[in-house]
């Protein structure tokens, strides 16, 4: 029995491990169907639970822009885990500073993000209001 012991933390670790969500840290990207839209965002985790990062949209093909530049510590979208593979927060458009609701949900048998603008922000901005981003 001793000797089974590490042996059944081992494989007790490794299975608990195994049904983490998905990595959503680094680059997402969206293109839009006619081609004139993109989208890209920068995510990292700041810990279990909280996920941080930037975003660029480009519309009309560069007509139109919404981009956060990537100084340090400052973050254009937070989130927080609501449920496995869901996540609640806001992005700042880098157009009008104002920031609108977002949820973000891995969607694990596409191997994608579904972006969802759940509240437009108040004045000029170019996000869209939903996107599938993949890596």
């Amino acid at each position: 029995m001793k000797q089974t012991l590490p042996y059944l933390f081992l494989l007790f670790f490794i299975s608990g491990f195994s049904q983490q969500s998905q990595d959503l840290s680094g680059k997402w990207f969206w293109k839009s169907p006619n081609g004139q839209n993109t989208m890209e965002l920068q995510l990292t985790y700041e810990n279990q639970n909280r996920i941080n990062g930037n975003h660029c949209v480009v519309f009309n093909k560069e007509g139109k822009t919404d981009c956060r530049n990537n100084e340090v510590g400052t973050f254009s979208i937070n989130l927080v885990k609501i449920a496995k593979g869901i996540y609640d927060g806001t992005i700042e458009s880098a157009v009008s500073l104002s920031s609108g609701k977002i949820r973000l949900q891995y969607i694990e048998s596409e191997k994608t993000i579904r972006f969802y603008l759940k509240e437009v922000p108040p004045g000029e901005f170019y996000i869209p209001k939903e996107a599938f981003l993949i890596q």
